[in-house]
């Protein structure tokens, strides 16, 4: 039987979209077949996303000489972009008050730095994601388009791993966000501390252009430096620490350096060091400490009250005032911070032989439990782990013993540094020298004090090159 038409099929779109036609091959067309449109689809290998109602609808219809959508394929899906993921905030110095363990906020405590080390990861990219794939109207698929890929910023002291994947501190230092670049700032520059910086905490150095207010804190792991003076501030540093201005501590002011301390003058403060000292004019009411030497550089720099101890030579032009006489104590070789160790190391003996002789005790119950076979089950756990602590606690009263004997060797060390007055050194004036004490009953001109034969001497001062490098030193 001859065909009245014919069912042409075209497939556009990139195989998206399927079309049909049915051409007449004579006069007219008295009816279309249903499977002859099915079997022109099949021929064309059109099986995904066919429109039957079309079809059916062509047929009664008879619909020729007409291209019709018969399918659509699945589009793919677009992907997602990568996009850099960043492990710090972006929002700058903003307050970010914490809760300590009993509930309480310290405001002063804002934490506005964002501190970093080195080897820390800044941002990392997170890759681009691949579409849904699609399928065209002949079933095949279709792969998913994927995202564009993310960028790292760039900047300062950073550096990209070794994968490219991740931005890391190159140094230790305070993350920074600007123009779309991060960067580590070895130092924190600010104009001064106060309620609107609150405390300090980083681990570079913090410079200070102003003041810092009483009561505020600056902790550094490198250098601080501050263009005024200081009161009732506590101050840390794990490098050196310069104050432009002096010190006026109200006699609450900590000051402490893994350094040098560098200042105009020290009055009712706690200054330590484990280097050097140096102060301009003078050092009143306060107790002083260096492991190097303490030098007050003034032709008329003094030293008044308090203490002032070194374990390397002490200098100054005068010690004590006339119009104001108070003791005033210069050490060398005596470091407070030792004496104070073995005072905590001594409690914290006793404290554990308390809780050894308590163990002991409960212990001794429990044993006679246990030869009798009355010990229940939870009983025995609670024997094994008393045996356990007993042992803890025998092997730190071991620790802490040789830790007190040798806090007491340090302390009993006899040093051979010297104390220089290059002026006067007024009467309540206490030497101490090693194990050795002296009293200054009367002034003492241009003196220095030593130990010979564990005895505290004095003899004529002498200006040494290391004395006058120090004094001519900026």
């Amino acid at each position: 039987m001859n065909k009245e038409y014919k069912v042409e099929v075209s497939i556009t779109q990139g195989g998206l979209l399927a079309s049909i036609r049915v051409v007449p091959l004579g006069d007219e067309v008295s009816s279309i077949s249903i499977s002859d449109l099915h079997e022109a689809l099949q021929d064309a290998g059109v099986t995904h996303g066919i429109r039957t109602e079309i079809l059916h609808q062509i047929a009664e219809e008879k619909s020729v000489n007409k291209w019709v959508t018969i399918a659509r394929g699945d589009q793919p899906g677009e992907g997602k972009d990568g996009y850099v993921l960043y492990r710090f905030s972006k929002d700058g110095l903003r307050a970010k008050l914490k809760e300590d363990g009993s509930g309480r906020v310290n405001i002063k405590d804002m934490n506005l730095i964002q501190n970093v080390a080195k080897g820390d990861i800044l941002c990392e990219l997170i890759p681009p994601e691949v579409g849904k794939s699609g399928l065209t109207v002949k079933g095949e698929e279709i792969l998913g388009k994927i995202g564009a890929p993310g960028k790292l910023p760039s900047g300062k002291n950073v550096e990209p791993s070794p994968d490219g994947n991740k931005l890391v501190a190159a140094i230790d230092g305070m993350v920074v966000w600007e123009d779309s670049g991060v960067s580590v700032d070895p130092v924190y520059i600010v104009d001064k501390v106060d309620s609107s910086t609150g405390n300090v905490r980083f681990n570079g150095s913090v410079v200070v252009n102003g003041e810092v207010g009483d009561g505020y804190e600056i902790h550094a792991q490198k250098d601080v430096t501050i263009a005024m003076s200081v009161g009732r501030v506590i101050i840390t540093s794990g490098g050196d620490i310069r104050i432009a201005g002096g010190i006026l501590g109200q006699e609450k002011a900590q000051l402490s350096a893994q350094g040098s301390i560098r200042a105009k003058f020290i009055q009712d403060a706690h200054v330590k060091a484990a280097k050097e000292i140096m102060v301009d004019d003078y050092i009143r009411n306060s107790e002083v400490y260096a492991a190097g030497p303490v030098v007050v550089k003034s032709p008329q720099g003094w030293i008044s009250g308090g203490s002032v101890s070194s374990e390397a030579w002490i200098y100054c032009h005068t010690i004590g005032l006339v119009a104001n006489p108070v003791d005033t104590k210069l050490t060398i070789g005596h470091n407070p911070a030792l004496l104070h160790d073995r005072e905590a190391c001594k409690q914290d003996l006793v404290n554990k032989i308390g809780d050894f002789l308590k163990l002991q005790s409960s212990l001794g119950k429990l044993r006679t439990m246990k030869a009798m076979g009355q010990l229940s089950r939870q009983q025995e756990e609670l024997y094994e782990k008393i045996l356990s602590a007993l042992e803890t606690v025998r092997h730190s009263l071991y620790a802490m013993d040789t830790r007190i004997h040798e806090l007491t060797d340090k302390i009993s060390m006899v040093f051979s540094g010297n104390i220089y007055i290059d002026g006067v050194a007024n009467e309540g004036t206490w030497i101490a020298i090693g194990n050795s004490f002296r009293e200054v009953r009367r002034p003492r001109v241009k003196t220095q004090f030593s130990l010979r034969d564990s005895e505290i001497v004095e003899a004529e001062f002498v200006m040494l090159p290391e004395i006058k490098e120090r004094l001519e030193s900026e």
